[in-house]
């Protein structure tokens, strides 16, 4: 409706408000009819991402692994997986991972890995999964990174008693299978020297017996001294006062006049008192 309709037929302009208001509630004028909007229209919310992961951590490395699902009927064509570790509210450093052409109820299991230097301390290792349409899902893990040297713990471990019964046992053993060896081998020598012939020395020439045999004398004949000895069991002669000569056995005893003497019998000095 224009003003000039008004003008023309001589209403005053002010009464047009007036005018207007009385159409209004006669029903002259209709309102206008609101849209009406399906639910179809509206666009329809994401369902959360289920994730179950976990994080660990090391001096030169971050891994974060586990398994994550979409519910529901519609797929996604990518998933973005951003890990990120946080240091109270400091961000230290973050890593991503791409899934592609995501299913929906089907398990996909992933492994976030960065080599970075990590010094010892308590962390939050956060991880995001980001689709299409924004963020589907955020959670975090506590984690923490003990010192070197606290990573080893060495224990004391007690010596056992039964360790040392077992040795002490076994030294008495090794000791007694050498006293009965020394043993053995005294009563082999005493054997021995039953079997050796005996040698009778001549006091001139030193010359044998005629059964070949050697006699041995405890003892010179009056008036003569003798200035080596030895023994009928060796080939060695010694001076009377040498170590080895006083340990042979009186029944064993064979004296000698001179170095010269000694020799044509067949014996050689002594190496530590040298005859």
């Amino acid at each position: 409706m224009e003003l000039n309709f008004f003008s023309k037929c001589g209403i005053p302009l002010i009464l047009f408000p007036l005018i207007l208001a009385l159409f209004c509630m006669t029903g002259c004028l209709e309102k206008v009819p609101e849209l009406s909007v399906t639910p179809s229209a509206m666009p329809q919310a994401q369902p959360a991402m289920q994730m179950d992961f976990d994080s660990e951590l090391r001096s030169d490395l971050l891994s974060v692994r586990g398994n994550i699902m979409l519910p529901g009927n519609s797929s996604l064509a990518y998933l973005m997986l951003n890990a990120t570790l946080w240091q109270g509210m400091k961000e230290q450093f973050n890593t991503k991972y791409l899934l592609m052409q995501i299913e929906p109820n089907r398990d996909y299991s992933f492994e976030i890995t960065k080599n970075v230097k990590i010094p010892a301390g308590e962390y939050n290792c956060t991880l995001e999964a980001k689709g299409p349409h924004g963020v589907l899902a955020e959670e975090s893990r506590k984690v923490s990174l003990a010192n070197p040297w606290q990573e080893l713990v060495f224990e004391q471990v007690p010596w056992p008693a039964e360790l040392d019964e077992k040795v002490s046992r076994q030294k008495d053993e090794e000791e007694r299978a050498k006293e009965e060896s020394n043993m053995q081998r005294e009563i082999s020598n005493d054997a021995t020297k039953k079997e050796v012939p005996v040698v009778k020395a001549s006091k001139e020439s030193g010359s044998t017996s005629a059964g070949g045999s050697l006699q041995a004398s405890s003892s010179m004949p009056e008036g003569e001294k003798a200035a080596f000895m030895g023994s009928i069991t060796s080939k060695k002669y010694h001076r009377l006062d040498c170590r080895y000569a006083l340990k042979i056995k009186p029944e064993n005893c064979i004296y000698f006049q001179s170095v010269e003497d000694a020799k044509r019998q067949g014996y050689l000095p002594c190496k530590s008192c040298s005859p």
